[in-house]
């Protein structure tokens, strides 16, 4: 879906425990979660019910859309940390099942498909219903049935002129799975999400825990609960708002050199460094002052805030479009800003 771009001053705003009356006046509130990590601890709040009968708790699971985008960026830091390739390399030559075409494509390094400055085409992906057949991988990169959106390839550009690409970063679903030749989703879990705390979080079409279901702005219900995203590297990041926190906190803490971190500094600073001005690889960054992102599909809004100065991380996420703004602006009026 199309990335929805939330303020990061916006963000700034999110503190400790929102209160679930807060939300009150708006009738039946949506599901949300926030997650607030400074140095007096983790504080957590939740609301609304994540499906009929069900409400919402701390563990529930949310479709974070393009917050997914981050936890492929520190998926491929890994694999530059270990050795596969290094991040300045052409993606074609590592690519085993598909190559990429289109201008440049040759010179295409796999920063500049984290760096959205690869001029890759699809800003975002619709997704697929309850009820449509969903691509392999492959498809969705060739543009063939059953896949709906069209081929990913490179288009003319500008030199690393930024050109945000849900494309891009399937290409980097590909990419991880050529050369650790497992699943996107397993070597996710097994080398970035489980060491990091985030345990419950998947890359699954449909998460094996309680997740909540989605509404688009008007109120309507998603049919089936939400859509599938087999683009699992762009858009596909089931998680909790405390994961989400758990992801950030994972980047601050590999720029702090602890030898528990996932990434050595060397890497943790080049994956915050900007590419183009605001443009990281795999966050949207305040050079020396904030890094994050968020995210937008059908029924679900999410997004994530990293202070580099203070170390205070904050997350919130909804499961109905156009409440995000709602539930920040309900936070702000009963703690402020800071």
């Amino acid at each position: 879906m199309n990335r929805r771009v939330f303020s990061l001053i916006g963000l700034a705003s999110l503190t400790a425990a929102i209160a679930p009356a807060s939300l009150a006046e708006q009738g039946d509130p949506p599901s949300w979660q926030i997650a607030d990590l400074s140095s007096d601890g983790l504080r957590l709040a939740h609301g609304g019910m994540a499906a009929p009968g069900i409400p919402v708790n701390d563990l529930t699971l949310f479709q974070v859309a393009s917050c997914s985008k981050t936890v492929t960026a520190l998926a491929i830091f890994t694999l530059a940390r270990d050795g596969y390739f290094d991040l300045h390399d052409p993606v074609n030559a590592y690519l085993q099942r598909w190559q990429l075409t289109g201008p440049r494509s040759d010179r295409t390094t796999i920063s500049d498909l984290l760096s959205h400055t690869a001029g890759t085409n699809i800003h975002g992906f619709m997704g697929y219903g309850v009820d449509d057949e969903i691509p392999g991988l492959l498809d969705i990169l060739n543009g063939q049935y059953p896949a709906t959106s069209p081929a990913i390839r490179t288009e003319r550009r500008l030199f690393k002129r930024y050109d945000y690409s849900g494309g891009g970063t399937t290409v980097l679903q590909c990419l991880i799975e050529d050369v650790t030749d497992e699943s996107f989703s397993s070597y996710t879990s097994t080398n970035v999400l489980n060491p990091i705390g985030a345990t419950a979080a998947t890359f699954e079409l449909e998460p094996r825990t309680p997740y909540a279901r989605g509404f688009l702005e008007n109120g309507q219900p998603i049919s089936g609960g939400f859509v599938r995203h087999p683009e699992s590297a762009a858009a596909g990041l089931w998680a909790s708002a405390t994961d989400l926190v758990r992801i950030m906190r994972s980047i601050l803490v590999s720029l702090n050199g602890d030898s528990a971190a996932l990434l050595p500094a060397d890497l943790a600073r080049q994956m915050i460094t900007p590419v183009t001005p605001g443009v990281a690889h795999g966050v949207f960054v305040e050079p020396g002052e904030t890094i994050g992102h968020d995210g937008r599909n059908d029924g679900f809004e999410s997004a994530m805030l990293a202070d580099l100065v203070s170390g205070r991380v904050r997350a919130g996420v909804t499961g109905q479009n156009g409440q995000m703004q709602n539930v920040l602006d309900a936070d702000h009026a009963l703690h402020g800003g800071s």
